[in-house]
């Protein structure tokens, strides 16, 4: 492997991490219902990595959602203000969107932090707590980078616009 592909897969790590789980969560999920239906014996623990998987999908692949604009967006707003108004409109909804996912992701690693601390554990597998939910400050903290380069090329790209 050359150096540009490693950095384009720890780049994209999370995304590849969360793909990763959400074919983890089909592969149980169809294997689960194969036992219930067919052999007539459900996985006690099928329920507890199921949750553990969903967390990772979630958190890990809401940066990907930023990068292709497939996540909820206040555009609506914005396109209400007067041109010279939209820069500004704009950046305050960043500010104000990285602000709450930076408070979010604080306070999910307070409570990851607190899951290792007390060892809590699923029921059935024992699965750490703190590893089930390690991506929600993770995934914060990247939905917040990547919502301040979105809105970084948003700007750049009107400016341009503008000058053309």
């Amino acid at each position: 492997m050359n150096k540009l592909h490693i950095k384009k897969v720890l780049l994209n790590l999370d995304t590849l991490l969360s793909a990763i789980a959400l074919v983890m969560i089909i592969l149980v999920t169809f294997i689960g219902v194969i036992a219930r239906y067919i052999l007539s014996k459900p996985f006690a623990w099928e329920e507890e990595v199921q949750l553990g998987l969903i967390v990772w999908v979630v958190f890990l692949g809401a940066r990907y959602a930023f990068i292709t604009g497939n996540h909820p967006a206040i555009d609506m707003i914005v396109e209400l203000f007067p041109k010279k108004f939209k820069n500004i409109v704009t950046v305050v909804i960043t500010i104000i969107a990285v602000a709450v996912l930076l408070y979010t992701g604080f306070q999910g690693l307070k409570y990851v932090l607190q899951m290792l601390h007390t060892h809590r554990g699923t029921n059935m597998l024992k699965i750490p707590y703190s590893l089930i939910y390690a991506p929600l400050p993770i995934g914060c903290v990247l939905m917040s980078g990547q919502m301040i380069v979105n809105t970084m090329q948003k700007i750049k790209s009107k400016n341009i616009q503008e000058v053309q």
